[in-house]
């Protein structure tokens, strides 16, 4: 669905001379993630509307998009199985932010953190079969990977410090870590993609 109204709007500016026919594909790409990323933040909305968690949302949002962007992650097949990913995770953040008690908040906090340093220091930038980095933007993505970290490192501090509700910190906090996971993922899946191909090229060569 988003692909074929990615593929009508981007016909319609060409008939009317807003873009040339020749960058036709890259305006039906571009127009396939801005339309992907608006219905994934309305259904977000939508749902801390119902469950009363916007400044929550918020923060998790904050913690999950900067770091999802310059760093990287797993990229699901389609955009819908992209939609259920982003669903389940974030219904998994609600879940903890209703049910978690407070008293184990803070050992979350300093335990997710942690872990998401070490996996974006580990894996990040991620690449993807369809989105290769050179050397240039593996370096320079890694570099703001890390000070994106220390930053948010900071942000953290400041919210448990100055503010009583750790949920603020926490839903930052969960943010980044699911960025982390997604790039341990992408990981995972590219390793396997690799031992498959060298699998298929020795049996190619027997």
């Amino acid at each position: 669905m988003i692909a074929q109204l990615s593929r009508t709007i981007s016909s319609l500016f060409i008939a009317r001379g807003i873009i040339p026919e020749d960058d036709k594909e890259v305006y039906v790409y571009s127009f396939e993630i801005l339309l992907s990323t608006l219905m994934n933040l309305l259904v977000l909305v939508f749902l801390s509307l119902v469950t009363r968690t916007g400044p929550e949302t918020a923060l998790y949002l904050l913690g999950f998009l900067p770091l999802r962007l310059i760093a990287g992650g797993y990229h699901a097949r389609s955009h819908f199985r992209c939609f259920l990913i982003l669903l389940f995770s974030y219904t998994a953040f609600l879940l903890l932010i209703c049910f978690l008690p407070i008293s184990l908040l803070l050992p979350c906090i300093i335990i997710s953190f942690l872990v998401s340093v070490v996996l974006v220091f580990a894996f990040a930038p991620s690449e993807d079969d369809n989105k290769p980095l050179s050397n240039e933007e593996i370096n320079l993505f890694k570099r703001r990977s890390r000070l994106c970290i220390a930053g948010y490192a900071a942000i953290i501090c400041l919210l448990s410090v100055f503010i009583d509700d750790m949920r603020f910190a926490f839903s930052i906090a969960i943010g980044i870590f699911t960025v982390a996971m997604s790039l341990l993922v992408n990981f995972i899946k590219n390793e396997n993609s690799k031992n498959k191909k060298s699998c298929c090229m020795q049996k190619g060569v027997n």
